[in-house]
């Protein structure tokens, strides 16, 4: 049985480069990143402006630790222009604080690592960086999916409600209520329909049924706590969602297809 309170690691990824001209430095970072930073995947790295552009060009992640003075070829910012075309955010790690208001004029990066740095704040730079890419995950997804449901409220009559604003469906007795989330505002819509008429209108959609009463919206899930053989949905607003015990394995197997871009 696994211990009560567990977490599930369902999250993507961050797909990371390292750029320093420094071998010793590299080796340190990528150690630092392997042991303390599981949520970052080390695609590649390289130790000079050229092979950093290159690279990045080559792979697209979407991190990119970038050590800023690498003589003889140049400066981070040379790697920067050399890859302009692409989207990506930057660490800097650098021993040069002079350089932070540079960085911040010319590249917005998502956070900026003053040589030598601690654990905690590689820590704090990388917590803050995958904050900023699952925002950017989900405003991506969101985007692909302008469709929705034509609902019949109890109180409001015939509503639209869009499948990336759904958080969550919960049954209780002859209705279902359904809980949406836009503009940073939280509503509630009551119809007279079941849960499995919602299931068939989410096939091929990211919901999943996790519960007899609850189906839920995999793109906001936050994490996932597992208590004994079931568990709880922690989604990015705060709210809960229960998962029971018959349905735990079918929701694993969903969630872990829909991280996959399954």
């Amino acid at each position: 049985m696994l211990t009560n309170l567990t977490k599930l690691p369902l999250e993507k990824k961050i797909s990371t480069v390292l750029v320093d001209d420094e071998i010793s430095a590299l080796r340190t970072l990528s150690g630092m990143l392997e042991q303390y930073c599981p949520q970052v995947k080390i695609i590649a790295h390289a130790s000079s402006v050229r092979d950093g552009a290159q690279i990045i060009e080559r792979h697209k992640p979407e991190l990119v630790f970038l050590d800023i003075e690498m003589p003889p070829g140049g400066t981070a910012f040379d790697v920067l222009k050399q890859t302009s075309s692409l989207h990506f955010g930057v660490i800097f790690t650098t021993a040069y604080p002079q350089y932070a208001i540079e960085a911040i004029n010319k590249a917005q990066p998502w956070g900026y690592l003053i040589k030598p740095f601690s654990v905690d704040s590689l820590k704090e730079a990388v917590k803050s960086a995958g904050d900023k890419l699952q925002a950017e995950r989900q405003q991506t997804q969101l985007a692909d999916d302008p469709t929705g449901l034509i609902i019949n409220d109890s109180r409001k009559g015939m509503l639209v409600l869009r499948f990336q604003d759904i958080l969550f469906c919960h049954a209780d007795g002859a209705t279902v209520e359904i809980t949406t989330f836009k503009n940073s505002t939280l509503e509630k819509t009551t119809t007279y329909r079941t849960l499995k008429e919602f299931e068939q209108d989410f096939v091929n959609r990211p919901f999943c049924r996790t519960h007899h009463s609850y189906i839920v919206n995999m793109r906001y899930i936050d994490w996932v706590e597992k208590t004994g053989r079931n568990g709880v949905i922690h989604l990015h607003n705060g709210m809960q969602v229960p998962i029971s015990v018959q349905r735990m394995g079918e929701f694993e197997q969903k969630f872990e297809a829909f991280l996959q871009g399954g």
